[in-house]
């Protein structure tokens, strides 16, 4: 089942070649160097996976272990972040969410529209404490978790410490004067916690030499600390995965300031958690799974940062994302007709227009407001990054994105998984490039030279299945939509999740648990506003497990609700795991899983058997533009996304200087996508940052 979408989208070698015949990239690459307007660009500065990618690189690398679940810091800016497209439909990104595993393409940013609330107790919080959760009574206004106890004395906003474990000290975060300054390190400076930790692995007068401290380390002592910060770990998570829950489906100012609160106070547990775990010599340690957990404990990202470089980090990606969100421009031939934003105005611009002038204008003008504005702060940022990174012990960021897929030669590794590919792709390239020629006239497109990017049908060229509709290889063969169908027999947001869970039964994998039919917000209420991106939900307690979507009975909701559900069921897989283990195999694999299963949901054969297609389509007309249809999405997106991480990665090892920062951009999309800039490009440019990604520092190849 897994390959089977895989398997025949390679089909699309025989739509094309069936279809049309023209030049491949690769010839036509060879024999050309850049354009005039790309040469001319370069002289100024002179001296590359979306889901279904990863499905096949992974299949490649995916021997690594689970890693470790890195949440992302607190943001607040003047703007909320922009989110894009459905869980699946981009690559996935990490958000406030990310603690507990929750998959969402959204990356948002929370602003303070009022004055910071003092609330006496946090909304879905469940407090760390000795409670078993075989004792809990879920309250399902209170999602599913017990409301604060007021009776035995404690603040309901304190929070048990992980590093100190056998103690019961408390911090109230509403008056605690270390929390409120933000100050990540108020562990070492609180006298209460000074000298207390039973897992001082370097203060017990013996000495420090190297043989020392291997006498000393006591593996059973290790694994009693590891056991405590896993409890600890997995109810620290539960409370900040429950804060960020409240506010996604109820959004308001008092559960935004929660969330907010909320993500602050798991930070500092991990950085509390990551000094401790530091002072454990690794070396001595010879079980395997031991030396694992610790080494992952010790990575935790730009939280390593001192405290005025963290705040100057959050700051210049919140003023990016700031510039990035607000941005509008003005229509094209109508000077006065502006605030055309992202979504849904040039989006649906790029997808629809057939007009070149109006393209080149969306296209160029989104960047100007957009990317130029921000590269000053992104060369401040790349130094931040790289600061965090080595203060992580990597040599530059680019080591420690890649360290989670624990190879020793991933660049290579997927150089040489995109070479198997590119065969396809140029085919596609060449067939796309010649169907846009009879659309645009050969003045524009020429048969020998890189696609204007702005013709894609998208705003970066990433997807182009806006184009599809005159570029189907049989336009005569309608594409397979059973939304009419699925209305008709009268389908509703809780049938197409149970048909999902039928789907996954039918192979033996586990049916969902009772709070997730109870807890989960399948489609929009009607009392509250809700973040309605498509996303699963792990709350990091073993047993409770959530999708939030607002679903329609559309074949798109049929297929995005059998991906969110795969999450879910790669959650169970894993339950059992220690916490620093409960999440993929790498940061790739949870997005393979799911759309390995929307891929085979997708296929109309299997649509046929759910009863969703009446009558027969299986001819190779309707199987070609399915599978073209595929490509035009799947394909076309993969050198893209190569070459959102292969900029980076040069960027942060040094191999390209900030005077060459679009040139090389530009070098890198033709090399791989085969595509140039519609408009002249210079340094004064900064193209990459047109791109929400870059600004918000999120990771791509995933």
């Amino acid at each position: 089942m897994m390959f089977r979408g895989e398997a025949k989208i390679g089909a699309v070698v025989d739509a094309v070649a069936v279809g049309h015949h023209a030049p491949t990239v690769a010839e036509n690459l060879q024999r050309n160097q850049l354009t005039v307007q790309s040469r001319m660009a370069c002289a100024h500065g002179r001296k590359p996976i979306r889901t279904w990618f990863s499905l096949v690189l992974l299949a490649h690398l995916s021997f690594a272990d689970p890693q470790l679940d890195l949440p992302p810091l607190p943001q607040v800016s003047s703007t909320q972040r922009n989110p894009y497209g459905g869980y699946g439909l981009l690559s996935s990104t990490p958000s406030i969410n990310s603690p507990g595993n929750q998959y969402d393409v959204q990356n948002r940013n929370f602003q303070y529209s009022t004055s910071r609330p003092l609330a006496s107790s946090t909304a879905g919080l469940y407090p760390g404490s000795s409670t078993p959760f075989s004792r809990i009574n879920p309250d399902i206004s209170n999602n599913g978790y017990p409301s604060p106890d007021y009776g035995n004395g404690r603040n309901p906003s304190s929070t048990l410490r992980p590093y100190d474990v056998n103690r019961d000290d408390r911090i109230d975060v509403n008056s605690d004067p270390n929390f409120r300054r933000n100050d990540p390190n108020f562990a070492r400076t609180d006298p209460n916690y000074v000298g207390a930790s039973p897992y001082d692995f370097g203060g017990d007068g013996i000495g420090n030499s190297i043989e020392d401290r291997y006498q000393r380390v006591n593996l059973q002592q290790v694994r009693d600390f590891l056991a405590h910060a896993d409890e600890q770990a997995s109810k620290e998570c539960t409370n900040n995965v429950a804060a960020q829950w409240n506010f996604e489906t109820n959004v308001n100012d008092a559960t935004q300031h929660a969330a907010l609160d909320a993500q602050q106070r798991y930070t500092l547990f991990q950085r509390g958690l990551w000094e401790a775990a530091k002072q454990v010599p690794r070396g001595a340690i010879r079980d395997f799974g031991t030396f694992r957990q610790l080494r992952l404990l010790s990575i935790i990202g730009a939280a390593a940062l001192p405290p005025d470089q963290l705040d100057r980090y959050n700051r210049i990606i919140n003023d990016m994302l700031a510039v990035y969100n607000t941005a509008e421009i003005c229509a094209y031939n109508e000077p006065f007709k502006c605030g055309l934003r992202l979504q849904p105005d040039l989006q649906n611009i790029m997808s629809h227009s057939r007009d070149w002038d109006e393209l080149q204008h969306v296209w160029a003008e989104w960047r100007r407001n957009t990317g130029r504005r921000i590269r000053d702060l992104y060369e401040q940022l790349v130094d931040l990054t790289n600061q965090a990174a080595r203060l992580n012990n990597f040599t530059d960021a680019s080591a420690y994105w890649m360290f989670p897929y624990e190879s020793f030669n991933m660049r290579q590794e997927i150089e040489e998984v995109w070479e198997q590919i590119k065969p396809l792709y140029e085919l596609l390239h060449a067939y796309v490039r010649r169907r846009l020629r009879e659309a645009f006239g050969p003045e524009r497109i020429s048969r020998s030279a890189p696609i204007p990017a702005h013709v894609l049908g998208d705003m970066w060229g990433q997807s182009w299945s806006g184009i599809v509709p005159y570029t189907l290889p049989y336009p005569g063969k309608n594409l397979v939509d059973v939304t009419p169908e699925m209305i008709k027999q009268g389908y509703t947001p809780l049938t197409i999740f149970q048909l999902a869970e039928e789907f996954f039964v039918s192979m033996n994998m586990s049916a969902m648990p009772p709070d997730f039919w109870s807890l989960s917000v399948l489609e929009q209420p009607v009392d509250r506003h809700v973040h309605c991106q498509p996303s699963a939900w792990d709350f990091c307690n073993r047993h409770d497990y959530r999708i939030k979507m607002c679903t329609h009975p559309d074949m798109k909701d049929l297929i995005t609700a059998h991906h969110e559900m795969a999450h879910v069921e790669y959650f169970l897989a894993y339950r059992n795991q220690p916490k620093v283990f409960r999440d993929g195999a790498n940061p790739g694999f949870h997005e393979a899983i799911g759309e390995a299963v929307a891929l085979s949901v997708a296929s109309p054969r299997h649509l046929q058997t759910l009863g969703l297609v009446q009558k027969s389509i299986d001819d190779t007309a309707h199987d070609i533009n399915y599978l073209f249809t595929q490509a035009m999405d799947k394909l076309a997106f993969l050198p893209f996304a190569l070459v959102m991480d292969r900029w980076r990665w040069d960027v942060f090892t040094g191999d390209v200087r900030k005077e060459q920062y679009n040139c090389h951009w530009w070098r890198l999309r033709e090399q791989y996508q085969g595509v140039k800039p519609p408009v002249l490009r210079s340094e004064l440019d900064f193209d990459p940052g047109s791109k929400y990604h870059i600004p918000a520092n999120i990771p791509y190849i995933r």
